[in-house]
């Protein structure tokens, strides 16, 4: 397969070109993407992540301060550098490392990236924190169903992260770029008594799941068995009963989830730690389309309205961190705006993001 040809200017998150690119790659990337210098970059650095080394030390080392990176590196765990290591450059990653990602998977990905609007974006994150910062209680409904729960989010501690729009000097963002979060402490970090206490109510799950995975390659059988078997949800929907961010049940809404609801609660079982509400996220990214796989950068699809999504675990913390697409769900205000989601999609027809100071890399 002839390598996958782009320019540095076909990503917009970087906003203004810098005079050095740098592309850093695992060695199972191969040679499989030719980069070239886009409008006002003169050079492009490539360079292979040496295993054992991690994503920061190189970057603090080998490459210059005021530079754009991307990092694409298939099979490799990549931990967030510090703010230190990072210094003044823009970075931005594709979660190439904790799910299965192929090839075409990765080709599809960058170019996604290229298409992105990051102008829209941006405009869309402001908008959403503009909505969710009028509201003390947003809803999460799902009008299929008929469930509903209530996030009031002035009980207890949480941070609001954002994955979209423009990166500035010193940020580094996820690749695609689309996603919005809630985490019940800070992005890169977990903490066992730390929930979304403003979480009660019911939520139906019904879409695709991702399971993430540390380092370990030995937990790769069974993170292939676990999704496998959460897989009937993305046609059948099971309901989670949530109290103060904790998930206390979990009940099939017809005969073909059961199978998904009994996996669910025995994950919830066998590590307690997954009971925990960890995330809140919302997919904003119009651009992607659903990989109908086990795959990590799936969490930024926003369809035409955005998409929520719930995130349970942080490895390494757990074994494995799960994520579940809940396309068919809205996000609304107490006075019933429709901030993101379905009843988005039909009111106004798109939406968009803007971009963070750490990406809790995958």
């Amino acid at each position: 397969m002839p390598p996958l040809e782009l320019t540095t200017s076909d990503f917009g998150q970087f906003g203004g070109p810098a005079e050095t690119f740098c592309l850093i790659t695992s060695e199972q990337c191969g040679e499989s993407i030719s980069l070239n210098p886009g409008d006002g970059c003169s050079r492009v650095l490539r360079l292979t992540l040496p295993p054992g080394t991690r994503l920061g030390e190189l970057i603090a080392s080998s490459v210059p301060e005021d530079a754009h990176v991307l990092a694409v590196c298939p099979g490799r765990f990549l931990d967030s550098p510090t703010p230190e290591e990072l210094g003044g450059r823009r970075l931005a990653v594709l979660p190439a490392g904790s799910t299965p990602l192929t090839d075409e998977h990765i080709r599809y990905f960058l170019r996604a990236a290229a298409r992105t609007d990051v102008a829209r974006q941006t405009r869309a994150a402001e908008e959403f924190f503009d909505l969710v910062g009028d509201s003390d209680r947003l809803t999460i409904v799902d009008d299929v169903s008929g469930t509903e729960a209530e996030f009031d989010h002035t009980v207890g501690a949480c941070v609001w992260n954002q994955q979209a729009g423009v990166l500035e000097p010193g940020d580094q963002q996820i690749f695609p770029p689309g996603k919005l979060s809630v985490t019940a402490a800070e992005i890169t970090t977990f903490e066992p008594d730390a929930r979304l206490l403003g979480l009660s109510g019911d939520l139906t799950l019904r879409g695709w799941p991702i399971v993430h995975r540390h380092e370990d390659p030995a937990d790769g059988a069974d993170q292939r068995r676990l999704f496998e078997a959460l897989s009937p949800l993305v046609a059948h929907a099971v309901t989670l009963h949530i109290a103060a961010g904790t998930i206390e049940g979990v009940t099939p809404q017809t005969p073909g989830a059961t199978s998904a609801a009994v996996e669910l609660e025995k994950l919830l079982t066998d590590d307690p730690r997954c009971r925990v509400i960890w995330e809140l996220g919302f997919g904003i990214n119009t651009t992607t389309e659903i990989i109908p796989a086990n795959c990590g950068p799936n969490e930024v699809y926003g369809a035409t309205g955005g998409v929520v999504n719930l995130g349970l675990g942080i490895t390494p913390a757990t074994r494995f961190a799960l994520a579940f697409l809940c396309p068919r769900s809205s996000l609304v205000t107490a006075d019933g705006t429709a901030v993101l989601g379905a009843r988005k999609a039909v009111r106004r027809g798109r939406m968009q993001r803007v971009s963070s100071a750490s990406c809790g890399c995958h």
